[in-house]
Parts: C-alpha cells; sequence; structure tokens
C-alpha cells in the first residue's frame, strides 16, 4: 500500500501540483479527504472518522518570523520532545499498524532537532508502511542532509521559501532537488493557500482559500510534550484533549469525534477556532 501511494504521488500528485494548482487541491483535498480517507478508514478501523496522519512536534524552536504565522508575535521557545514522549507516540502506532503519514511539523522547524535522523529510522524500522513527510523552510537542508534523511527513511520533504526574492534560495536547493528528485516538492510564499490560523494571523493581503470544509479532519496533531491538541492549527493549545503519556492514543482520537463528526457532516463549527478557520460568521 505504502509503495502504492508512493507511485501516484510520483506519477500524479507531483505532476498535477506543479501545472494544475487547482486540480491538486481537489485531488488531495476534496477527493482523498472527503471520499477516499473516510472509505479507507471504515475498512481498516471499523471508523470512517479516524485519524490517516499525524502530526508530531520534535521541536518547537522555529529560525523565521513570517508575517502569516502566529510565531511573529512572540519568541520561539527551545523545547524538544522528550524521546520517552517520541517512543511512546510510535509504540502506541504500531499497536494499530498505522500506515499513513507521519509529519514532523507544527509551527516549527524540525531539523534544527539533531535527532531528526535518528528518529526517522526508528519509524521506518517499526511502522515500515508509514509515509514520512518533512515539512521544513529549507534553511538548514543540505544535499548531505537531504541523502541522510531519505536513507533514515523521510518519503517525501516538503519545502516552503519564505524570502520575498526566493531566487538565491532556489539555487542553493535546486542542488538538494537534483538528488531527491521527485521525492521534494519547493514552493514559495506565492504558491500557497494561506489560512488565518483559527483566526490568529491576519492573512487577507494574501492569496488565501476561504475553507468551505475543513481541511485537516483525520489529522492528530501531538505538541513537544505528548499533548493531543483540536487540530494543526491551535497554535496557542488551547484545546488538549488528553496526553499521550496518560491514555491511548484511540482514546484520546475519540474524545472528540463528535466534533469531527459535525465538521465533516454538517460542516458545523462548534469552536470559535473552528469558526474563524472556516470564516462562519
Amino acid at each position: 500500500m505504502k509503495n502504492i501511494k508512493l507511485l501516484i504521488d510520483k506519477y500524479i500528485f507531483t505532476k498535477f501540483d506543479k501545472h494544475f494548482p487547482r486540480l491538486y487541491r481537489f485531488l488531495t483535498l476534496d477527493l482523498y479527504s472527503n471520499i477516499y480517507t473516510p472509505i479507507i478508514n471504515k475498512i481498516r478501523y471499523k471508523d470512517k472518522y479516524f485519524f490517516n496522519e499525524v502530526i508530531i512536534e520534535i521541536n518547537t524552536y522555529c529560525n523565521r518570523k513570517c508575517d502569516y504565522c502566529p510565531n511573529k508575535y512572540q519568541e520561539s521557545p527551545k523545547n524538544y520532545m522528550s524521546e520517552d514522549v517520541f517512543y511512546r507516540i510510535i509504540e502506541q502506532l504500531k499497536i494499530i499498524k498505522f500506515s499513513g503519514i507521519i509529519r514532523f511539523s507544527f509551527f516549527n522547524e524540525p531539523l534544527f532537532d539533531e535527532r531528526y535522523v535518528k528518529f526517522a529510522e526508528y519509524i521506518k524500522k517499526e511502522l515500515p508502511n508509514a509515509v514520512q513527510v518533512v515539512v521544513s523552510n529549507g534553511d538548514l537542508l543540505t544535499v548531505e542532509k537531504a541523502l541522510q534523511l531519505e536513507k533514515a527513511g523521510i518519503d517525501k520533504f516538503v519545502i516552503t521559501i519564505h524570502d520575498k526574492n526566493p531566487e538565491r534560495a532556489y539555487e542553493r536547493l535546486s542542488k538538494v532537488k537534483d538528488v531527491l528528485k521527485h521525492k521534494i516538492r519547493i514552493q514559495t510564499q506565492k504558491d500557497l493557500s494561506m489560512q488565518n490560523v483559527g483566526g490568529s494571523v491576519d492573512v487577507s493581503k494574501y492569496k488565501n482559500k476561504k475553507n468551505k470544509k475543513c481541511p485537516h479532519p483525520f489529522v492528530m496533531t501531538i505538541t513537544y510534550n505528548g499533548d493531543v491538541v483540536l487540530c494543526c492549527a491551535d497554535f496557542y493549545r488551547k484545546y488538549v484533549y488528553g496526553n499521550i503519556m496518560q491514555d491511548t492514543i484511540v482514546n484520546i482520537w475519540n474524545k472528540n469525534a463528535e466534533i469531527r463528526k459535525e465538521l465533516l457532516d454538517d460542516n458545523y463549527a462548534r469552536y470559535d477556532i473552528c469558526k474563524k478557520c472556516l470564516e462562519i460568521e
């Protein structure tokens, strides 16, 4: 199944993303999230609302202050996920034979964590069918680091150049792209569909797309201390449903099942963060 996913990404999604961005969004968000994922979840987990992606915040620091990110309002703390928390997450995912996406991000720059390679190797060993994705600004990504991470188990690199004049960064990262080929996606801020992060930032001056439905209903977000928050837009961690060190990953997910059901089936937003994200009055 993992190989099929990667082949589809290589020969279909990658090309659509480059030449037909609107079609790419439809395939990856509307079709994949709203139709394909519920069917697969129903077959695999007997629950169409189950998660198919896990965001892991291995560290909290980011070296950037982008004006479309909440980090611009405060100094990024330098906290690191303890290895006990990390291994507990993977242990829990192994129990359910997780084969979805594991994404290293959450308003941070994961490449500042020197343990990253070790973590990726461990996931590759314990969860061989999971797809590992790194989301980065690319400032620390060299050819050597890219090859090291690829060997460790990273399947996809999503790199966003946040400079207003990205030419120099493009030139540097082109060498990385030469070795990673289809495994890397390089984009600039102009390519992004800006989101207001649950109302945390004003992106009205940017090319942004209003969400008609929740774009991430099947994503579990785990912060550096093991807290599971409502979603990847909960920057201030206002909605915490449990801690991975105190409960199972399945129990925590099921605690907000009704909220996700409302968002998916009725497009009803119970919380302010959802209303602001969906721009519902």
